[in-house]
């Protein structure tokens, strides 16, 4: 199967600042919009459906997001799906009042909305562009944009960094914004150098380094670009005079544009449907200038070595995001799910699921992984104490799950092995990582009638 970009392309519609919520299998879209934040599905990265109005302005005149909703981001947890999104004030004649922008949150229950907008916002300041971002301590953080003395760019001209706070909880911010990086070269404003931008922030973490992914240059045109900053703490201890970030190569840019797109930035990377590999979503601008507006661009994401590595956009058919090996993301049936397990024992594989429990006090959740001789390693959830348990030969090993995850709503584990090293993981965080010597093993879970499973795979590695 193959594709081409950009993968949403609506005639005379601006499809700017794309991010992605992965859940239970599927993928939802959302971008920026003037009055609405529009929801579109797929299940491959690359065939989209639009399902819905995910949020809508605030016709209330004194609230903070009247218009311009701008590059929303969301999360879910136990059950609400957080949505952190920019809005402005309108002035007098019908337009955005561009000194009055900030970040808020909306929620929902579905990922398709309505979300429902906050009646304050969670900045003080003139922000835009949010993204949360969860470190392996359970620590969650909120990477932003913001316009200040302390953002300006060459000789002292108007400019916007990013910045980075602690998260109290997913609608309060600990308030103290910590710069992460500012414009520092004329290539990062406009081409009349009179505004300059680090903005778009996403973070990614290997190996103990932080890497924050941010865009740079003037959105409307072919200066935009994408760029990555690196430090091995997500926060410096000197606030808003903090140098701890260092940018790759002193601003050198990952992407830029090219003959087959222009303006490619303000990014989210995704794993695709096979739950491997890797995927940059990002908006760009197509070379037919009869084509208006910022359209979404999906390529591929890959790491070589430290060093990220970004497909260059195309006007070709590109290889469409590969499928797993055991495709039961869309199969409710344990029974039928664990068939389609058992039928591929492996050596190196990745596993993933969502799982939930109409009655966490007595279900039974978990599973096993097995070789020829019988069952190697056995794990389970204990809903009502938080706990996850691992029995591995003579072994036992009880870890308290973070963040208070409440399992009649989906959580999602991930077990991975790759050589003779197996690690699991719940929502994102390692529980449990050992050797194991076993070869050709398979994956079942728990036959529990009170336990449902949604957007399982396995992908043989």
């Amino acid at each position: 199967m193959i594709y081409h970009n950009p993968v949403i392309s609506v005639p005379d519609m601006d499809h700017g600042d794309p991010a992605i919520l992965k859940y239970n299998g599927k993928y939802y879209l959302y971008h920026t919009g003037q009055y609405e934040i529009l929801v579109y599905e797929s299940t491959n990265l690359v065939d989209w459906e639009k399902v819905g109005v995910a949020l809508t302005a605030s016709n209330d005149k004194n609230h903070w997001a009247q218009i311009d909703l701008w590059a929303p981001e969301i999360i879910h947890y136990n059950g609400t799906f957080y949505m952190y999104v920019t809005g402005a004030m309108t002035k007098a004649d019908g337009n955005a009042d561009d000194e009055i922008r900030h970040i808020g949150v909306a929620k929902s229950t579905s990922p398709i909305g309505p979300f429902i907008l906050n009646a304050e916002p969670l900045t003080n300041e003139w922000s835009i562009d949010a993204h949360p971002f969860l470190d392996d301590d359970g620590q969650w953080y909120l990477f932003y944009n913001v316009r200040n003395e302390y953002t300006k760019g060459p000789n002292g001209v108007i400019g916007c960094g990013n910045v980075v706070d602690k998260m109290i909880d997913f609608e309060t911010l600990a308030g103290n914004p910590t710069l992460v990086v500012k414009p520092e070269m004329m290539h990062e404003g406009n081409k009349e150098g009179t505004w300059f931008w680090n903005e778009g922030p996403f973070v990614l973490k290997k190996n103990g380094v932080y890497y924050q992914m941010y865009s740079a240059g003037w959105f409307g045109d072919d200066t935009y670009g994408m760029y990555v900053a690196t430090s091995k703490v997500p926060m410096g201890p000197n606030g808003m005079n903090d140098t701890t970030w260092k940018k790759w190569e002193g601003g050198k840019p990952i992407l830029a544009s090219n003959a087959a797109c222009f303006g490619p930035g303000h990014h989210v990377v995704t794993s695709g449907p096979n739950g491997v590999d890797k995927y940059v979503v990002y908006h760009g601008y197509e070379p037919d200038p009869e084509k208006k507006g910022r359209k979404v661009h999906v390529g591929k994401f890959e790491w070589q070595d430290d060093l990220i590595k970004i497909e260059e956009p195309t006007l070709e058919a590109i290889p469409a995001p590969s499928l797993p090996t055991v495709d039961c993301r869309f199969d409710d049936g344990i029974h039928s799910i664990n068939k389609s397990l058992a039928s591929h024992p492996a050596n190196s594989f990745y596993f993933e699921t969502n799982l939930s429990t109409v009655n966490p006090e007595n279900s039974t959740l978990g599973g096993s992984l097995s070789d020829e001789n019988g069952m190697v390693l056995k794990w389970t959830i204990d809903p009502d104490e938080k706990a996850f348990e691992v029995r591995q030969g003579d072994s036992h090993n009880k870890t308290l799950l973070k963040n208070d995850p409440d399992f009649s709503t989906y959580q999602h584990l991930s077990i991975e092995k790759t050589g003779d090293v197996v690690a699991l993981q719940v929502n994102g965080l390692v529980v449990y990582k050992r050797t194991i010597q076993s070869s050709n093993l398979k994956v079942q879970l728990i036959e529990d009638p009170s336990v449902t499973y949604k957007g399982t795979l396995l992908t043989v590695l």
